[in-house]
């Protein structure tokens, strides 16, 4: 199994609780999360992994999701394309946790359209996973409300809730 996190920050609380899990940082956002897979898929490291967990923070349209809520995204929209190229990639759940809808955005977007969060990579390691022969999870911990002030946001307790989810669902 490998763990995919955007940021070191986010991938900081569960290396310190399960420093033997195998942690790649993919960088922030689409293009970067599609390089990372494609390097890794050319170095050969993703040969014997059954699966990627894309781990990291997400922000929450409205108040259906709790701040600090541990969640698996089962779907994802390229939300900002025009909506006639718009995707929608989905996968089956994966874990017990509530599911949810998700928009992968370059920026914050107002309106959700229908969905509880949103992200900057999950579309792209829905629509790369099926490709490299893996099946994927995506796991998300509310931070924030999408637009509000990064200075609002609770990104300590969102990520300690996030590495010790991570940690009872995929390595205990």
């Amino acid at each position: 199994m490998l763990f995919l996190f955007p940021t070191s920050l986010e991938a900081e609380p569960f290396r310190r609780l399960c420093p033997d899990a195998r942690v790649v940082i993919s960088g922030v956002g689409m293009a970067a999360t599609a390089a990372t897979l494609s390097t890794l898929r050319e170095s050969g490291y993703l040969d014997g992994k059954r699966c990627i967990v894309l781990a990291g923070l997400a922000g929450a349209y409205g108040e259906s999701v709790a701040r600090g809520e541990v969640v698996e995204v089962v779907s994802e929209t390229t939300i900002e394309l025009p909506e006639r190229f718009r995707e929608r990639y989905s996968v089956e759940p994966q874990t017990s946790l509530r599911s949810v809808s998700s928009n992968t955005v370059h920026r914050s977007v107002a309106d959700g359209l229908g969905a509880e969060v949103e992200n900057m990579e999950g579309a792209t390691l829905f629509a790369v996973a099926p490709t490299l022969g893996v099946r994927c999870v995506e796991i998300r911990s509310i931070s924030n409300r999408v637009g509000e002030d990064f200075a609002l946001w609770c990104v300590a307790p969102a990520l300690e809730n996030l590495a010790h989810t991570l940690k009872s669902l995929f390595v205990d």
